[in-house]
């Protein structure tokens, strides 16, 4: 999954853009909970770490 669709899901479950560390990595926020997306541009997410986001995402 490219880092695009993860942005894409996380806005859906309603987290918030809080921060972007330079161009590579970008933090979202919801209910004081954070996570940092990986932005590589059309570069595929890591499996294990695609999962770790998703699991965070849809918990929270």
């Amino acid at each position: 999954m490219k880092s695009s669709e993860l942005v894409r899901i996380a806005k859906k479950y309603g987290w918030t853009l809080s921060d972007q560390d330079g161009t590579s990595h970008r933090e979202y926020e919801k209910s004081g909970r954070k996570i940092i997306i990986p932005f590589h541009g059309s570069k595929e997410v890591p499996t294990g770490t695609c999962n770790k986001i998703l699991k965070t995402i849809k918990g929270a």
